[in-house]
């Protein structure tokens, strides 16, 4: 049933990573579960150190810019590996592909829930990522839904910079009241769109209790959800 709170929301802005990629499952988490599932026992600090060592790399490399999901993850991957002194094509490429799958499964999902409600609201992203989105939003077949995206490598502002959700809210030509905020994150994605006054929904994959300094409109566990609460 629709919730009333959100009758007078025009847009619908998502966060990528966490959100349409997956019903809240942040990426370290999810290469914690890749490790274990290609039977790499490794601690979860030098994994944690491994995935942001390949994230720098990958936020200082100008090639990135025009790499799609597989080929970008195929890097990201192999970085993480060699921060960690393993040498495995096999492991790697298994990775690349469980990571890939699960992705593309949900962003299929993704995609069909933007074109059921993009009838009613304008849609765009605005999301934490390496220079690529667009790229990878195009080869998913989401890129031709949005009308803004809006990359923090290519805009050079990162959440919880309230000034990366302005240039979204400015291209609209929105006021935030008018405008829903989808995301994973309560720190990077519900607490600096909620202050600028935008209506927040917030995708986590369980309902365990945690200190909130601003209340979100919504709670959903799936993304499917949302189109309950909007339409």
């Amino acid at each position: 049933m629709k919730a009333k709170i959100f009758d007078d929301s025009r847009a619908i802005l998502f966060d990528y990573g966490g959100t349409l990629d997956s019903d809240g499952e942040r990426w370290p988490d999810r290469f914690f579960s890749l490790y274990e599932e290609v039977n790499l026992r490794i601690p979860r600090l030098e994994i944690k150190e491994a995935f942001y060592y390949a994230e720098d790399l990958c936020y200082a490399d100008v090639k990135v810019a025009s790499l799609g999901l597989r080929p970008f993850m195929r890097l990201h991957v192999h970085l993480q590996f060699n921060a960690l002194g393993l040498r495995d094509q096999s492991k790697e490429d298994e990775m690349v592909d469980r990571f890939c799958a699960r992705s593309e499964r949900s962003l299929d999902r993704a995609r069909r829930l933007l074109k059921r409600v993009k009838p009613s609201f304008r849609l765009g992203i605005v999301s934490n990522f390496y220079g690529n989105l667009s790229a990878v939003l195009k080869e998913a077949g989401l890129l031709d839904l949005l009308e803004v995206t809006v990359d923090s490598e290519r805009v050079g502002i990162r959440k919880p910079d309230p000034g990366i959700f302005l240039l979204a809210l400015g291209h609209l030509g929105l006021s935030p009241h008018h405008v829903i905020f989808v995301g994973d994150s309560y720190e990077r994605d519900i607490i600096p769109s909620g202050r600028l006054g935008m209506k927040t929904i917030w995708l986590r994959p369980s309902p365990s209790e945690v200190p909130l300094e601003m209340k979100p409109d919504a709670s959903v566990s799936t993304l499917s959800e949302i189109e309950a609460l909007v339409l």
